[in-house]
């Protein structure tokens, strides 16, 4: 029976859109040093901390170029976003840096273009110099830790930037060393598959079909009960079989034990096999039996739990 604090479904975390907002005359009183080179930080937000156990690299698109009084130029590349960049000032809201960020990122995966700059993040942090100023797409690929899935919303971040244009007050001074910016991930839960292979090496026909059940549990990293079940395996003769269970959270340790076996036949291989879910792929569990030389005839039914969605449904296998 699935455990009902199985999370059955994929955990998503909305994704909060992030922008450093856009320099420019409007939002300070110096000029940009054009030529001064910048650097920025990746810092992962304590509260993904199953990032940290990830190396993923953050790439960074030179979409414009910025002039001294803080006006942009868009790249070559980025020709069809001149509209909407270089119209860029005090009036641009978030929704309109969401869309430039969400056109530019198509463009890259369009015209397979080469970030300009790439930020290495290992263990939740990481920083790249020698960025020339300008206004940057920050654009990262999926990633994948032993237990989730994440996902990135593209955003825009300008090098220089200031404290007055990122939060409305503070100091103008232009920010060209550590400019730091948070990734905004988004989280599902990833699930995996157990295989259990049962091999029957004697049959006696006058014995029917026999039998054979188990049962699984897999735990999280806290000892907590992630996922139950019960699976059976039925045979007509010698051989080979076996049964797959779906959807296993990804990372848990699974303990697979075989329950019963039928009466006239006894477990040659261990009826305890441990294993942990790999994400997208599918593990093994190897059971072996042989006829034991006694005339007990058994059969019988498992009862199969399945959740859907509003309560547990019981299903004879």
């Amino acid at each position: 029976m699935h455990n009902n604090i199985k999370r059955i479904a994929s955990i998503m975390i909305a994704a909060m859109v992030f922008v450093s907002l856009p320099c420019g005359s409007i939002f300070a009183r110096t000029h940009i040093e054009t030529d001064k080179d910048c650097s920025i930080t990746v810092d992962i937000p304590d509260t993904w901390n199953d990032l940290d156990t990830v190396d993923f690299p953050v790439d960074l698109y030179r979409v414009a170029e910025v002039d001294k009084n803080g006006t942009y130029a868009v790249t070559d590349d980025y020709k069809e976003l001149s509209g909407m960049v270089e119209s860029i000032d005090s009036k641009t809201t978030a929704d309109d840096y969401e869309k430039m960020a969400k056109s530019a990122s198509e463009i890259v995966d369009k015209e397979g273009l080469s970030a300009d700059k790439t930020i290495e993040v290992k263990n939740g942090k990481g920083s790249v110099s020698g960025v020339k100023t300008g206004l940057y797409l920050v654009y990262t690929k999926p990633v994948n830790s032993a237990q989730y899935g994440y996902s990135f919303v593209p955003y825009l971040v300008s090098a220089p930037n200031n404290e007055f244009a990122m939060t409305g007050s503070g100091s103008d001074s232009w920010i060209y060393d550590n400019i730091t910016i948070e990734l905004k991930p988004e989280q599902k839960e990833l699930t995996g598959s157990l295989q259990i292979n049962k091999v029957l090496k004697t049959y006696n026909t006058e014995l029917g079909e026999p039998i054979f059940a188990f049962d699984i549990e897999a735990y999280d990293k806290d000892g907590n009960v992630v996922f139950s079940d019960i699976a059976s395996i039925r045979f007509d003769g010698v051989g080979f079989k076996s049964v797959v269970i779906d959807n296993i959270p990804a990372g848990s340790r699974v303990v697979v034990k075989e329950v019963y076996a039928a009466g006239s036949y006894k477990v040659t291989s261990s009826d305890n096999i441990e294993t942990t879910i790999v994400a997208g792929d599918t593990v093994n569990a190897d059971f072996t039996n042989d006829y034991n030389n006694k005339l007990i005839y058994s059969t019988g039914v498992v009862n199969h739990f399945e959740y859907d969605g509003t309560g547990w449904e019981w299903v004879q296998n």
